[in-house]
């Protein structure tokens, strides 16, 4: 519906060698509008008259791109906040004013202090299956009902799997159509904003899951001018080949642009100003390759934010620890090495090559500093992703380990997650023992499983871990010791500690065999009350030596009563 007078709105394409291109809008019953094109910039470009309202549109160029030369093709505008949500695939403009219209969303929460980057622990999640039900997806709106959720679980950072613009209703979100859009069957622009906003209100940072590599294979930017953006020849191997490939080395000389490039920062740009997003996860970062452009979206970020604190993490893998710290492009990467590690203690059989109670490797993964990172800040650590089985089932189809056993082996991943050193990341679900595969398909968070106790006590035991986590400094310092390593046995412990003087001891049984009892000595321990935060009871260290006993696939968690 459209009312009021009309005033001027300006369409622009970047096509610098397609021969026309022409302009396709619904208040015009679709018929061509010619656009001129400016051969300073490059860019085809009109003006046209609209009332307030809000009109679909598209492009119709001639293609340059290598398999249809010469060919009349119609395409999205690529650079679109919104497109239709049907096969047609037009964008979407909406006129309030006299102008363009991107967002109304009025920002409530802005002044809301939000946790420093090493206090925080992230949640991944998948918009349609977080909130999923029977009968439909998840969305914005849904997400929002169940942010009280995780808060009350202690989460202060939130990942979302990729929320632009993809093909379809249900996908992981990593083949983009657009950089630009947001995914039309989640929600409006302005509902993506209200979710920020509730989130920032809980004191949750949010986290934008970006890919950067590549985009789907009939994205416009392929139609309009495949080389002009990605690469003809995919100069991957072909087991790494997911869609086009931006070929950020290109420049075009002729406008002194790297448009691969521009076209990636201006969505960056984009997303940060209008959303508020607190960080950046950047997909696939080995592909990318290039240090010095990788750095460049991390500077160009950190400077709009500003004052408040802001992350990025790269998935790179396998990992290289040249690509986070200071100076480096990203502030943090996923520690595949403490995964593959973790993964195989917790379910208690080999995987990966690792051994599952080799105490001297499960040391060493836990500090990432062994691996050559800065700091151990520098590390995301996580036992399962979107990308990974969740860990319980892993415990069912590799271990065959189910029911209290299980329960008690997920106990202990969870421990030694939240005690070790770095940024811990939880996949949704993880925390009550969902135990459905990695699939691309529909996975629906099983919300049914907390009427469980088994389910519901593995929930509390994460969100006590999760609050020790976050109120204690020693565990989200960069501090690391072994105290106790019995290789004989399977029982490791080691020592956290911070500069205001609280320290922190763990201790684990890392086998599923009755521990027995241990003593932690020389390990400068104050004598006096230590209290145990997982079963809530107070031990007293006497001569310096902290002893007490574990059961089978048992942790505990010792802090200095201060």
């Amino acid at each position: 519906m459209t009312q009021g007078k009309k005033a001027p709105i300006h369409f622009e394409l970047l096509a610098p060698y397609n021969k026309s291109v022409h302009l396709l809008g619904s208040w015009k019953d679709w018929k061509p509008i010619a656009m001129k094109l400016d051969k300073a910039t490059g860019v085809w470009h009109c003006d046209v008259s609209l009332a307030d309202g809000d009109y679909e549109y598209k492009f119709e160029v001639v293609s340059q791109s290598y398999f249809a030369v010469g060919e009349t093709l119609t395409v999205a505008d690529p650079k679109a906040l919104e497109s239709t949500l049907d096969s047609h695939e037009n964008s979407i403009v909406r006129v309030r004013g006299g102008k363009r219209f991107l967002t109304g969303y009025v920002w409530q929460h802005d002044h809301v202090p939000l946790p420093p980057n090493e206090q925080i622990i992230i949640y991944e999640l998948h918009i349609g299956d977080f909130g999923a039900t029977a009968n439909s997806a998840g969305t914005f709106a849904i997400l929002i009902e169940k942010l009280d959720y995780l808060a009350d679980l202690g989460i202060n950072a939130v990942e979302f799997m990729p929320v632009n613009e993809f093909p379809g209703v249900h996908q992981w979100g990593y083949t983009q159509r657009s950089l630009y859009g947001v995914e039309n069957s989640y929600g409006s622009p302005d509902e993506l904003c209200r979710l920020v906003d509730e989130c920032h209100a809980r004191g949750i940072r949010v986290i934008h899951d970006v890919v950067y590599n590549h985009m789907e294979q009939e994205a416009p930017l392929t139609k309009i001018d495949y080389t002009y953006w990605f690469y003809q020849e995919n100069p991957d191997p072909g087991y790494l080949h997911f869609g086009p490939k931006f070929n950020y080395e290109h420049k075009d000389d002729n406008f002194d642009r790297f448009p691969a490039r521009d076209h990636v920062m201006g969505a960056l740009q984009q997303w940060l100003r209008l959303f508020h997003m607190d960080g950046l996860r950047f997909d696939f970062t080995r592909a990318i390759k290039y240090f010095e452009l990788l750095k460049w979206f991390t500077d160009e970020a950190e400077k709009l934010e500003g004052f408040k604190p802001f992350f990025t993490v790269a998935e790179h893998i396998p990992q290289d620890p040249a690509i986070a710290g200071a100076g480096a492009p990203m502030n943090a990467a996923w520690h595949d090495h403490f995964f593959r590690q973790l993964v195989a203690t917790t379910i208690g059989v080999p995987s990966d090559d690792r051994q599952p109670f080799d105490t001297n490797a499960v040391l060493k993964a836990m500090d990432g500093r062994n691996d050559g990172f800065q700091s151990t800040r520098c590390t995301v650590n996580y036992l399962s992703n979107h990308d990974e089985p969740r860990i319980m089932y892993r415990l069912g189809a590799a271990a065959k380990t189910f029911d209290e056993a299980a329960f008690r082996r997920a106990k202990l991943g969870a421990t030694l997650l939240l005690t070790a050193p770095g940024i811990p990341m939880l996949w949704m679900g993880e925390e009550f023992g969902q135990a459905t595969d990695k699939s691309l398909e529909t996975r629906p968070v099983q919300w049914d499983l907390l009427s469980h106790d088994n389910n519901r006590n593995l929930r509390e035991h994460y969100k006590a871990l999760i609050s020790l986590h976050k109120s204690n400094p020693a565990l989200y310092s960069d501090t690391f010791e072994t105290v106790l390593n019995d290789s004989r046995r399977g029982i490791i412990g080691f020592k956290r500690w911070a500069e205001d003087g609280n320290v922190v001891v763990v201790v684990a049984n890392l086998t599923p065999n009755f521990g027995g009892e241990f003593a932690v000595s020389e390990a400068g321990l104050s004598d006096g009350a230590w209290h145990e935060c997982v079963y809530g009871f107070d031990v007293q260290v006497v001569g310096g030596n902290l002893v007490d006993t574990l059961g089978e696939s048992e942790a505990k968690v010792y802090r200095r009563v201060l």
